[in-house]
C-alpha cells in the first residue's frame, strides 16, 4: 500500500490532494497500483459531494 492509499483510508488527505500526490508519483507506482488507486479515489469522489473540504 502507499503513501496516497494510507492517507486517503485514514481520511487524512482530500481526494485533490490526493489526485495531486498521484500526478507526481505516477511513474513510481507502476501501471496496476496506478489503476487501483485512481479506483479509489473514484469511489472517494463518488462519497463526497465535496472531495476539496479538508477532512
Amino acid at each position: 500500500m502507499c503513501l496516497i492509499c494510507i492517507e486517503i483510508a485514514k481520511g487524512a488527505m482530500t481526494t485533490t490532494e490526493a489526485r495531486r500526490a498521484l500526478g507526481e508519483m505516477r511513474t513510481k507506482l507502476g501501471n496496476e497500483h496506478v489503476a487501483e488507486v485512481e479506483t479509489k479515489l473514484r469511489e472517494a469522489e463518488a462519497a463526497d459531494p465535496n472531495p476539496t473540504k479538508t477532512p
